[in-house]
């Protein structure tokens, strides 16, 4: 039987307040009654999740309206893909929750080009897969949700759950966070780009390859069921292609689902030894990158999921035992 082990520690994470997005922004989020598109662009849902994703939204006072092609197990690209569009072209629908990640989501941008993005002007949200439609929405300079899914209404803590509510309308949370000794002091601003690692790294070069923006940056990466040579590969194209080099700063949130049987996990190959995916980035990727640096932001595939606006100016400021995330209130 694999054993799995989750390297996300506790991070103590306080919301010391709401933020109100200003000027154009304000239009661009929701408001109770609300029509929201419910579609899963990624892998097949269960019925109990889309079911409770549907109910949740209504109970959070919108009014969600499912896809055609949200559950079949006889549903194509095609339908995924018509759903997404249709999502995004009926000027009734408001917002785009996705049930679920898993897989697909890269296939889906492939065949809905840019300006369709631009043009609904609509917030999409989810995570995992989901960080290839983040991506699309920050290369036309667009916010959207890293939050998640159906699992906001199967589970998810309260505050969370509460703070993502309050994230679709608007109300952006600023966090404090408990700071441990791999973090890197220091203080930068730029729009937040990244999420999943391995799915974003199946967008680069691509038309809605967010790392090809002029503005600066400011990077979060997690990811699930990655082995720490998985991460390390990952973060090495990253640096090659000099996204790491070129960011302000790096959040990264939690590696769960590590496979712990393997031999190799703690770099016994190269004759070091690694304590943990935090010590084995910051040795041996981030050796030449001069800047402010956090790590176990509680966002990604653990049981606490704090919400994140992408594609927004958000300032990181770490020092020697919090750091903190806010956003500016401008898009």
């Amino acid at each position: 039987m694999t054993e799995y082990l989750h390297e996300g520690r506790v991070t103590v994470t306080e919301i010391t307040g709401y933020t109100h997005l200003s000027g154009e922004a304000t239009s661009y989020f929701l408001s109770k009654g609300d029509r929201i598109a419910v579609i899963s662009p990624s892998s097949l849902p269960s019925r109990e999740q889309a079911d409770a994703t549907v109910d949740g939204l209504r109970a959070w006072g919108f009014e969600p309206v499912e896809g055609r092609s949200v559950c079949p197990e006889t549903r194509t690209l095609t339908d995924c893909a018509a759903d997404f569009r249709w999502a995004l072209e009926d000027p009734e629908i408001r917002a785009i929750f996705c049930v679920r990640g898993g897989y697909g989501a890269t296939e889906v941008t492939d065949v809905i080009p840019g300006d369709v993005i631009a043009a609904a002007r609509k917030p999409i949200i989810g995570y995992s897969d989901i960080t290839a439609f983040h991506s699309a929405w920050s290369s036309v300079g667009l916010p959207s949700i890293h939050a998640a899914m159906s699992g906001a209404f199967m589970g998810l803590p309260g505050e969370c759950a509460e703070a993502e509510r309050r994230m679709m309308m608007g109300e952006i949370p600023s966090y404090r966070c408990t700071a441990d000794e791999f973090c890197r002091k220091g203080t930068a601003s730029g729009i937040l780009i990244g999420g999943n690692l391995s799915t974003l790294i199946a967008t680069l070069e691509s038309p809605c390859d967010c790392t090809k923006t002029d503005r600066p940056y400011i990077l979060f990466f997690e990811d699930v069921g990655e082995n720490m040579q998985h991460i390390h590969r990952y973060l090495t194209i990253l640096r090659n292609h000099g996204i790491l080099n070129r960011a302000r700063g790096i959040i990264f949130g939690e590696w769960t689902e590590l496979p712990g049987d393997e031999t190799d996990r703690y770099g016994a190959s190269r004759g070091g030894v690694f304590e943990s995916v935090e010590d084995m980035i910051s040795r041996q990727l981030l050796t030449d990158c001069d800047l402010p640096i956090a790590f176990g932001f509680p966002a990604g595939h653990g049981a606490v999921h704090y919400p994140l606006l992408m594609g927004a100016e958000v300032e990181l400021a770490v020092d020697k035992d919090q750091y903190r995330i806010t956003w500016s209130g401008k898009p």
